[in-house]
C-alpha cells in the first residue's frame, strides 16, 4: 500500500494541535479506501508551551504518529526542510508527502481530493488553493483578505508558474519523485527561507526543475484557530515581495 506522510510543523500550538491530529486519525479509513497508509509526522519547532507534551502523549497512544523535535526554533522553513528531508529518506516511489499548517485552519478532508488530482493527472504538487472556484476564507479580517489577493496578483506577475494561483498556502501534496529530484538538485539549499516565504521558495524551485502543478479549492477556516497567529503581516509582506524577485532572477529553469 502507498503511504501518505503528513507533516505538521508546530510552534506553540497547544490549543490546536490535539484537535488537528485527532481529525487526521478520523480520516485514516478514508485514506485506506484510497489505497494509502497514514503516517502522521508532527515536528515540534522548539515550542515554549505544552505542544511537545501533548504530541508526545498522542504518539504513545497511536502507532501512526512519528514525533520529530527541533530543540531550538528553526522557523517554518526549518520545519518544512525537516519534513521533506524525512520524506526523501523514508518514502518510496508512489508515496506522497502532505504539509499543512498545524493551527487547525486546514481540514484533513481535502487530502483525498488532492491525492486524486495528483495521481489522476500525474502531477508533482497539488495545492489547496484559496483562489479557485468554490474556495472560501472564513474568519479572516477583510484587510488581510485584500492583502492576500494583492500578493497573489504580484506573485503571478513576477513568478508566473503555470496552473498556480495560490503561491503561499502551506497546504500541499508532493510526490516522492519530485521531492527526490529536488533534493538531488538543491541539496540542503532546497529550503533556505526561515519564515512564511519558504512556501513560495519551495514552489518556485520545484517549478524550475520541471514540476507539474495543480490546485483544488478548499475552505480556509481561521475561525477554528484558537492559538495566536505567528505571522507578522507587514514584515512577511516585505520579505515575500523581495523573495519573489530574488527567486525570479537567481533560480534558473533546468527543465
Amino acid at each position: 500500500m502507498r503511504k501518505l506522510f503528513v507533516f505538521l510543523p508546530c510552534y506553540n500550538e497547544q490549543k490546536d494541535i490535539k484537535d488537528l491530529i485527532e481529525a487526521w486519525l478520523r480520516e485514516k479509513p478514508v485514506l485506506v479506501n484510497e489505497g494509502f497508509e497514514l503516517h502522521l509526522v508532527p515536528i515540534d519547532d522548539g515550542s515554549r508551551d505544552n505542544t511537545r507534551q501533548i504530541i508526545a502523549g498522542l504518539a504513545k497512544e497511536h502507532s501512526e504518529i512519528t514525533f520529530l523535535i527541533h530543540e531550538v526554533n528553526k522557523g517554518l522553513g526549518g520545519g518544512v526542510a525537516t519534513g521533506l528531508t524525512y520524506f526523501n529518506d523514508h518514502a518510496a516511489a508512489g508515496d506522497y508527502a502532505l504539509i499543512m499548517d498545524a493551527d487547525n485552519t486546514h481540514e484533513p478532508k481535502y487530502a483525498k481530493e488532492m491525492l486524486r488530482e495528483a495521481m489522476g493527472k500525474n502531477l508533482d504538487c497539488v495545492i489547496a488553493s484559496r483562489y479557485r472556484k468554490n474556495s472560501s476564507v472564513v474568519g479572516l479580517a477583510g484587510g488581510r483578505v485584500l492583502l492576500s489577493f494583492g500578493a497573489r496578483v504580484y506573485y503571478t506577475l513576477v513568478l508566473g508558474v503555470k496552473n498556480v494561483r495560490d503561491y503561499t498556502c502551506g497546504y500541499r501534496v508532493y510526490s516522492y519523485d519530485i521531492v527526490q529530484r529536488a533534493v538531488e538538485v538543491y541539496g540542503d539549499k532546497l529550503v533556505e527561507n526561515r519564515g512564511f516565504t519558504c512556501m513560495m521558495e519551495v514552489l518556485y524551485k520545484l517549478y524550475c526543475i520541471g514540476a507539474k502543478f495543480g490546485e483544488v479549492p478548499f475552505e480556509l477556516r481561521y475561525d477554528y484557530k484558537q492559538g495566536e497567529s505567528k505571522m507578522r503581516v507587514t514584515k512577511t509582506m516585505v520579505e515575500s515581495f523581495k523573495t519573489a524577485v530574488r527567486l525570479r532572477f537567481s533560480i534558473k529553469k533546468s527543465a
